[in-house]
C-alpha cells in the first residue's frame, strides 16, 4: 500500500464526461468516504504530456495506491467499453517539475499555466452541469 498519484486517461475523449457523472455517482454513494483513492481535479493539456496530446482531459486521481484502478477509484461504478489508461504521475512530472507552476492542487478555484489548466473536479463536474465545460 502507500499513497499515489495518477492521471486516468480515457479514449475516446467525448467519454470523459462520463468519468465524471460516474465521480458524482460514486460520491453520492459515499464511496470517498471509505475508499483509498478518489479524484482530486481535472487537468487539460495545453502542451503534450508524453504521448498525450496538447488539448486533452486528464483526471488526477489521489490515495492508496491499493485502489488505483478503475475499478479501484470509482467503487464498481464504471460501466463503459471505453479504454481508460491510469499514469502514476511520477512516470510523467517531477515533484519540482515546471510544469506544475502556478498550479493549486489543493484549491477548488481553477488554476493554469502554460503547460495545463487545471479544476477542482468539484468545480468541472459543476462547469460540465452548466454547460461551461469543453
Amino acid at each position: 500500500m502507500g499513497y499515489q498519484e495518477s492521471f486516468l486517461y480515457i479514449e475516446p475523449q467525448w467519454k470523459f464526461e462520463k468519468l465524471i457523472r460516474t465521480y458524482e455517482k460514486a460520491e453520492q454513494t459515499g464511496y470517498y468516504r471509505v475508499a483509498g483513492a478518489e479524484p482530486r481535479s481535472v487537468v487539460i493539456l495545453k502542451q503534450p504530456l508524453g504521448n498525450i496530446p496538447a488539448g486533452k482531459r486528464l483526471l488526477w486521481v489521489c490515495g492508496d495506491r491499493g485502489f488505483h484502478s478503475v475499478g479501484g477509484v470509482f467503487g464498481g461504478e464504471w460501466k463503459s467499453r471505453a479504454k481508460i489508461r491510469v499514469i502514476p504521475i511520477e512516470e510523467v512530472l517531477d515533484p519540482d517539475d515546471r510544469r506544475l507552476e502556478g498550479i493549486d492542487l489543493d484549491s477548488a478555484a481553477p488554476s493554469e499555466n502554460a503547460y495545463m489548466r487545471r479544476y477542482s473536479v468539484e468545480n468541472y463536474a459543476h462547469r460540465m452541469r452548466a454547460g461551461l465545460a469543453r
